[in-house]
Parts: C-alpha cells; sequence; structure tokens
C-alpha cells in the first residue's frame, strides 16, 4: 500500500470517527436538554415555629394540620398558615414517634414511625376515635380519593383500604431509566389535567419528586434547594411537608424550619422526559443503542475493506498515479531505442 493511499484511509477513518461521536453526542444532548423545566416559585413566606420536626402536613378548611415527630415532642397541631399561630395542639406520650398525616373523611390519619399504628383523630376535637395496624415502618401517607397512599423509607409505596387499611397493591418509585428511588417519605395526593400524581419528599434530599401512581414512575423532579438553604441550621433539619391548596399552589415546610412558604409549582401535570435521579452518566450511556455502535461499526470495516481491496488489484487494473517520482511510479514507461543505445555507451 502506498503512503499516498495510507494517508489517505487513515484521514477518512478520523473523519468518520469524527461524524460520528458528533452524531452520539448531538443524539444524547437532545434528549437531555428537551425536558421540561420544573420549578418551585416563591409566593410568600411565612412565620413556622422551629421548634416542630415537621412529620406531615395537611391543608383543610383554611388551616394548615402538622405533626411533628421524635419521641417526647409529638404533636398533633392545628395552625394558621398566615401567621404560624398554633390555634390548638394534641401531644402525645413517650412512646409514640409521630409521622405522615392526612385527612379522610373529617377525621386525620396519622402514622407512627416504628410502632406499626396509624391513629384516628375527629378533625374537630383532636380526639382519638380508632386505629389502624400495618407492618413495617410508616413515614408518609395521603389519600387519593379512593386509597391511602403510604411510604415507608424504602422506594415503594403501598396503596391501602380506607376501610380495612389492608395493603391493595404496591409499586416501586423510580425514574425513566428504572433506577429506584430509596426514602420517599411526605406524600402530598393531587389531581391535575394529565391524572392523578403524587409529590414526595426524598428524605435529607432539597428536591421533591412527582410520580404517576398507576406505575410509581417519576414524572417531574423538582429542586428545592433555595428554599432549604433558608433555613440551614442542623443535619435533620431539611424539607419536609407538603401542602396542596388549590390548582398549583402548596405550601411548603421543613423539620425546625423558622418559615413556611406559599409557593407555585409550575408544569405540575407535565411530564419531564427522561429524567434521571441516579446513576445518570450510566443511564445516558445506555441510550445509544447498541444497534447504533454496530452500524457504524460496520460502515468503517466496510469502508476500510474497499481501500483493502483496491491495493490489492492487479497492477494493470490500477490506474498510474500522476507523481513523477520514480520511486512511487506504478507503471515505469519502457526504453526507447535511443536510450538503450545511450546505455550501450
Amino acid at each position: 500500500m502506498s503512503r499516498t493511499r495510507r494517508s489517505g484511509l487513515l484521514l477518512t477513518y478520523l473523519v468518520l470517527s469524527i461524524i460520528f461521536s458528533s452524531l452520539v453526542q448531538a443524539e444524547n444532548t437532545s434528549i437531555y436538554d428537551e425536558s421540561i423545566e420544573h420549578e418551585i416559585v416563591i409566593l410568600s413566606e411565612h412565620n413556622h415555629h422551629n421548634e416542630a420536626f415537621t412529620q406531615g402536613l395537611e391543608m383543610y378548611n383554611g388551616s394548615i394540620y402538622e405533626s411533628t415527630g421524635l419521641y417526647g415532642h409529638s404533636s398533633l397541631r392545628e395552625v394558621n398558615p398566615w401567621t404560624g399561630d398554633i390555634i390548638r395542639s394534641k401531644s402525645f406520650n413517650d412512646s409514640v414517634f409521630s409521622e405522615g398525616i392526612t385527612v379522610y373523611n373529617d377525621t386525620i390519619i396519622m402514622l407512627t414511625w416504628e410502632t406499626q399504628i396509624a391513629y384516628v383523630f375527629e378533625m374537630d376535637n383532636l380526639s382519638q376515635v380508632s386505629s389502624y395496624e400495618y407492618e413495617g415502618e410508616g413515614w408518609g401517607i395521603c389519600f387519593d380519593g379512593n386509597s391511602f397512599v403510604m411510604s415507608n423509607g424504602t422506594s415503594t409505596v403501598s396503596f391501602r383500604s380506607p376501610e380495612t387499611f389492608e395493603i391493595e397493591r404496591i409499586v416501586s418509585v423510580a425514574d425513566s431509566f428504572g433506577n429506584l428511588i430509596d426514602r420517599i417519605n411526605e406524600l402530598e395526593c393531587v389531581n391535575t389535567p394529565a391524572g392523578p400524581r403524587v409529590l414526595a419528599n426524598i428524605w435529607q434530599q432539597d428536591r421533591i419528586l412527582v410520580f404517576d401512581p398507576s406505575n410509581g414512575t417519576v414524572v417531574g423532579d423538582y429542586d428545592a434547594s433555595h428554599l432549604s438553604s433558608k433555613n440551614d441550621n442542623g443535619h435533620n433539619n431539611v424539607l419536609n411537608g407538603i401542602a396542596h391548596i388549590s390548582d398549583s399552589e402548596f405550601w411548603i415546610t421543613g423539620k425546625n424550619w423558622s418559615s413556611m412558604y406559599l409557593v407555585q409549582m409550575t408544569n405540575l401535570s407535565g411530564a419531564e422526559a427522561n429524567i434521571c435521579i441516579s446513576h445518570c452518566e450510566a443511564a445516558q450511556d445506555s441510550n445509544i443503542s447498541d444497534n447504533s455502535l454496530i452500524t457504524i461499526g460496520v460502515l468503517i470495516l466496510v469502508i476500510m475493506f474497499i481501500f483493502l481491496r483496491r491495493d490489492d488489484m492487479p497492477a494493470d487494473k490500477k490506474s498510474v498515479e500522476t507523481s513523477n517520482r520514480h520511486d512511487e511510479q506504478l507503471n515505469l514507461p519502457p526504453l526507447s531505442q535511443e536510450d538503450k543505445g545511450m546505455l550501450n555507451d
């Protein structure tokens, strides 16, 4: 193979590599740049008792109902959301660690962390009227109009009968690439034009996820770090508490936060494409299909094969190079009679 042809082959290979690398990069960029933005917009900021280790938050008839945790400090309270004043409160003994709450038929259902009991309280006077038992830990709960939706700190969420509290079905919360989302915490059930949705705090993360309750797929990811940064006063004082008001408006607070925020969550009913929560680099790489890589490789091999075949052709079928350098001439012209005579001399 001549040096000229080898140089041409190398140049072709480099050009093809650059072209296909650009295409692959463009494909990945288009996938991850087309996601629809989800944003938490602060409408107003209000007082919140910073001794309240918020576990559950619920809006009902103009009041906020809040459960606070920790052994020896757990309570259930009604709060004025605009002033932060406590309207009434019910404290629990040292054996109770309050968790998430939800409203159901003029009652409040409150989970407990490790005692595996859900207490039922009258809305009017916060007196206990009944209870349910369940297995495992209790973290967050909401009512979707048909079932109680309950988290336990893992990636699984159970749907329970409002009459018996028995499990009806279970879904696993995962992003678009199948990565399971652990530490699902406080929940809020909402109805959107796109269908039912569940909002979820992720324990010790400054984000609120929205997932489809039919299959657990995450369809929205909201960054709440601008709220948490205003209340960063301890390792456990994390974002935790979502109460739906109407449409896209919510109350949001956290454990021992000094503020509660009235916010708007944009594009609540929209679905963000290809959301990746964890192991995102590997997930992005997986978007390049094996078939595409195989096609690229085969194409390069075919081009190289064609060049090699041309070099293996018989000399009489090859075109004469136009270079004047005799050491690269493939077919030198025969010597004339006159030339022969000169040689004999």
